[in-house]
């Protein structure tokens, strides 16, 4: 493939290594023979011969750097079957590992002599190792910030990152943050932070449908109450607080205070425009036109030194007149990143955005944190208050990952975040009812408190870390929070060896009769427990029992108002995606006694010391096992979805359900009930559903282990003495 002297700048690299050895341009060029200027210009990229870098790195190397020597093998290495990856890559010596094992499979395979068992076996091997070294090779990931609105997220993450203005632009310390903070309800949207050229803002608009959908919904809201239809109350109809001050901002409508005979008061002009418009529709029409939407059209925005202001303190201004809705030619966001150079460059070797998320409001389950809490590139920080820890949002997404995924909660991939205000930790008392001494005693009562909680509840294993933004260090928080993506790293790192040394055992054993016959004696013994537990057993709960379940538990009976004005698919509740998790929970609950069967018959497969040597391929069989599960629950909760969404979207039932409200209390309940009977008349769905979901059975989990157990068994004999097994798939 490539060698890493190909039209490589080693410049950043020379550089990196003199600083840590702390020697002057001067002192290696001296050491190196060269002038300090061709130091320099190397340094910059713009000398790249391989005798003068060599030069340099004899030098270093001579004047005591640990990694000049290795950093000079790392170039002349020739890189044939994965992507060269950074000198400093921590799993640098796992992908050359990696890149070995690959050669000698591709020199296996040549082989055309090779029983087509050993071939199919090395070729997925092949296949997984080259998708792990891919995931190693790249080195950018994100950090997400997931918890309920006002718990202090946005603040955390901003002095966590340093997203701060200087402090002698805000009147106190906690006025720093870039990110605009609140009592909660303050970001409208999923905002990224990345590393960019320059200071700037890029933002991706809301769906022009989506968008009217909402004005719709704020105008419907207010047309009810100001016409007297309603008494405002907590319960009212409304969309969120951020879009309600967004669509205010964007029409030009916000409320006014004024002061008469020393009472302030407000003045509310989308009053007088409900007065002055004959109909609902006019209304909206009319509010739309305010908005001007055509003209909305600018998606970047970027800093111009001319204004005299502090980079972050533009950021921070420019954010917030975003996020408000109040420039006239930016459009209500989806998606905002804050573009900041050099973000996360001292933060390791890792590439890092920091994901703060739309605050949960009501429902945890949402497609847009399943969507972080899937992403193999992806650490998900759930945020809590510290009294509160480890909160009913953190909960709720930790049982919904085991019992919905069977997702490993002790992986790395996701840890807590306590939020402790002033006083709070040493207020915590321990088990004699002491309290603690300190800030750093009050977390070690609380971290011991959650685990205990969590253990109890099966979800044991998620690391937890706490800081004050008022008077912590971020430094070891941070660096906790990287080593989630190191964990993460390294559980792919541990598959890839292991990878590489069934792959190994494999080849070169390839000829002996005794793994020969261990690998046949496995696959035979696997053939009957496919044989004895072939189906899935029968459904333990329907997929919209899910759904019910999340209405009738709904905070806010206006998110539940929204979605059915939106046939069920509301970005704050989603019905369709509810149904989806459903069937993947029932999908997981059917299917666990026969995984957990599996699990179990090949321990008892390794453990039988006549098939030693075939523990490298059982292991295997063990992965692919999980493999097969996670696309067997995510294929049935895309088959929930699709099966019941253009029948429910289409259903007259929706306006049936938004018109319940008003009739007076209990409104979630009648729109359950309502849904309830709509879905048990459709039994048809629910038949459509069960087919789909046992096909998806047979083919995503079952035929992969039946492959499993051809790729192991004998070859089909010519001479008579032939061992029956499943037919070869080609």
């Amino acid at each position: 493939m490539s060698n890493q002297f190909d039209n490589v700048s080693h410049g950043a690299v020379l550089s990196r290594l003199r600083t840590e050895l702390g020697a002057t341009q001067a002192a290696l060029a001296g050491k190196a023979g060269l002038d300090q200027s061709r130091v320099s210009r190397m340094e910059k990229g713009e000398i790249t011969s391989q005798a003068e870098v060599d030069k340099a790195l004899d030098a270093l190397a001579a004047l005591g750097s640990p990694h000049a020597r290795a950093y000079k093998d790392f170039c002349t290495h020739e890189w044939e079957h994965v992507a060269p990856p950074s000198f400093f890559n921590p799993q640098r010596a796992c992908l050359e590992i990696a890149d070995e094992a690959l050669g000698n499979i591709e020199t296996f395979l040549a082989d055309e002599s090779r029983p087509w068992p050993l071939r199919r076996q090395i070729e997925r091997h092949r296949e997984t190792l080259i998708k792990g070294a891919a995931y190693l090779q790249k080195m950018n990931h994100n950090i997400a910030f997931i918890g309920p609105i006002g718990v202090g997220k946005s603040t955390g993450l901003s002095f966590l990152f340093d997203l701060l203005v200087p402090p002698s632009l805000a009147s106190k310390p906690i006025d720093r943050p870039v990110l605009e903070t609140g009592a909660g309800g303050t970001t409208i949207c999923e905002v990224h932070i990345k590393r960019g050229p320059e200071f700037g803002i890029s933002l991706l608009p809301m769906p022009e449908g989506e968008l009217r959908e909402l004005v719709s919904d704020f105008c419907a809201a207010r047309w009810v109450v100001l016409k007297g239809k309603l008494k405002e109350s907590t319960d009212t109809p409304n969309v969120s607080r951020e879009h309600d001050r967004a669509i205010r901002n964007m029409s030009g409508l916000t409320r006014r205070r004024s002061i008469k005979d020393g009472k302030i008061e407000y003045f509310d002009p989308v009053t007088d425009l409900v007065a002055a418009s004959a109909s609902e529709d006019e209304f909206r029409t009319r509010i739309l036109e305010l908005m001007n939407l055509p003209e909305r059209t600018r998606r970047e925005l970027w800093y111009d030194s001319a204004t005299r202001q502090h980079p972050m303190e533009w950021v921070m201004k420019t954010f917030r007149e975003v996020n408000n809705g109040r420039l006239p030619e930016v459009s209500l966001p989806s998606n905002i990143d804050l573009i900041i150079p050099d973000f996360g460059r001292s933060f390791g070797e890792m590439e890092i955005n920091v994901i703060d998320t739309k605050g949960v409001d009501d429902v945890a389950v949402r497609e847009d944190l399943d969507l972080r809490l899937k992403d193999l590139r992806t650490a998900v920080v759930f945020c809590t208050r510290f009294n509160d820890a480890p909160g009913v949002t953190t909960r709720s997404l930790l049982q919904h990952m085991q019992q919905t995924y069977s997702e490993p909660v002790n992986t790395g991939k996701v840890s807590i975040l306590a939020l402790p205000r002033a006083d709070e930790a040493r207020a915590t008392k321990d088990d004699a009812g002491e309290v603690a001494m300190d800030d750093v005693e009050g977390y070690a009562f609380k971290q011991l408190q959650v685990e205990n909680e969590l253990a109890a509840e099966d979800l044991a294993g998620v690391p937890m870390v706490f800081f004050n933004v008022q008077s912590d260090d971020p430094t070891p928080v941070r660096e906790a929070l990287f080593g989630q993506l190191s964990r993460m790293r390294a559980t792919v790192e541990s598959r890839l060896f292991d990878l590489c040394a069934a792959a190994d055992e494999v080849m070169k054993n390839h000829e002996a009769q005794a793994l020969t016959a261990a690998m046949e004696e496995v696959a035979e013994r696997l053939n009957s427990f496919l044989e004895t537990h072939p189906a899935l057993p029968a459904r333990e709960r329907h997929a919209y029992t899910e759904a019910l379940t999340t209405i009738r538990s709904v905070r806010y009976a206006a998110t539940l108002w929204a979605a059915t004005r939106r046939n069920g698919e509301y970005s704050g509740l989603n019905i369709i995606h509810n149904i989806g998790v459903g069937a993947a929970k029932d999908a997981r609950q059917r299917s666990e006694r026969w995984f957990t069967s599996l699990k179990d018959y090949l321990a008892v497969l390794k453990a039988d010391e006549g098939l030693q040597l075939a523990s490298k391929t059982i292991d295997q069989m063990g992965r692919s096992a999980v493999a097969t599960r996670t696309a067997f629950l995510e294929a049935v909760q895309r088959a929930g979805m699709e099966v019941y969404r253009e029948p429910l979207s289409q259903s007259p039932i929706w306006p049936q359900c938004a018109a319940q409200w008003g009739a007076g209390p209990g409104f979630k309940s009648r729109v359950a009930a309502d849904l309830e009977s709509w879905f048990e008349k459709r039994a048809d769905l629910k038949d459509t559903l069960e087919e789909i979901t046992n096909t998806l059975w047979d083919q995503l989990v079952i035929a992969p282990m039946r492959r499993l157990v051809a790729e192991n068994a004998p070859e089909v004999s010519t001479t008579g003495n032939v061992i029956a097994f499943p037919a070869r798939v080609a």
